[in-house]
């Protein structure tokens, strides 16, 4: 514990001396860290528009006239009992009808020179939250098989793709350019802790030929470099928390209702850990990796 105690004070004191490389090694890890807490940011928002826009997804079933009420509604007990759905409506073909004039308004007259409705009947099916996808959908088609009083199903596959689709790039993204920015922090940091250790290497090789431990000689020079990180971590989360209230002050109310949000939120805690605990990893995983190269 003493000695635990004693490298942070020599920690500190190296930080206080080389006060300029520090801030600079703060600084790159803030903008990195910056960097991905932004596009995770943005991510976050997008992912929450998008899973509003999945508890959107419904089948819709168009069924043949002809049949009897009775069959209807067993193929509506059958649908509804089925793992994955939801709930299942039934739509008449005269509340179709009806649905149909209310959205024509004034020109509702049209529908009145009809001689019959043209209408068919219908079954709309609400998923469960995790089959609200093209995969769950899929699962409800193969239930309903070639059921003789289907006509026609709609579920926007085109639209049900393209959602899939941008989910696995979004998550995919976030991998790749959090690695990668993840490696560039290691590098500068690595570099900028090897100036302290190169401008400390006669102090250095005193400490060895006295006997200390290269354990006792790292020791302050990883506790620098989680400092540095945290210090870096805490300083992009607090631009990331002025960028968003920037924006979100001036989102425009109509686009977010279009949107279907509220307003947009800021990172969840896991993430704000996430970073928090990134920038100490990095910061120390920079040092090491410095020290492990200069120190002899």
């Amino acid at each position: 514990m003493n000695r635990f105690l004693s490298s942070i004070g020599r920690a500190a004191t190296n930080l206080r001396q080389g006060w300029f490389t520090s801030s600079i090694t703060i600084g790159i890890i803030s903008i990195c860290l910056f960097l991905v807490g932004g596009y995770l940011l943005m991510t976050h928002n997008l992912q929450g528009i998008l899973e509003t826009w999945k508890t959107q997804v419904r089948v819709t079933v168009y069924l043949r006239d002809g049949f009897p009420e009775e069959d209807i509604l067993t193929f509506q007990d059958r649908l509804s009992s089925l793992p994955e759905v939801h709930s299942v409506t039934y739509t008449t073909k005269n509340k179709a009808l009806e649905e149909f004039g209310v959205m024509l308004g004034d020109d509702r007259f049209l529908i009145d020179s009809l001689d019959r409705n043209p209408l068919p009947a219908s079954l709309r099916i609400t998923p469960k939250d995790p089959y609200r996808n093209l995969d769950g959908v899929k699962i409800i088609l193969g239930a309903i098989g070639d059921e003789p009083l289907v006509q026609d199903i709609q579920y926007g596959q085109d639209w049900l793709d393209r959602l899939d689709r941008l989910f696995y790039i979004l998550g995919f993204g976030a991998v790749v350019l959090g690695l990668t920015l993840s490696l560039a922090a290691v590098f500068i940091i690595s570099n900028t802790i090897k100036i302290t250790v190169m401008a400390r290497r006669d102090e250095l090789e005193i400490m060895r030929f006295v006997g200390a431990t290269e354990g006792f000689i790292r020791l302050p020079f990883l506790v620098e470099g989680v400092i540095q990180g945290m210090a870096g971590a805490v300083l992009s989360l607090g631009l990331l928390s002025g960028v968003h209230a920037l924006v979100a002050s001036r989102s425009d109310q109509p686009i977010l209702k279009i949107l279907n949000i509220d307003s947009l939120s800021f990172l969840p805690l896991s993430a704000i850990g996430a970073i928090l605990l990134g920038g100490m990893v990095l910061g120390g995983l920079g040092s090491l990796a410095s020290v492990g190269k200069h120190s002899r």
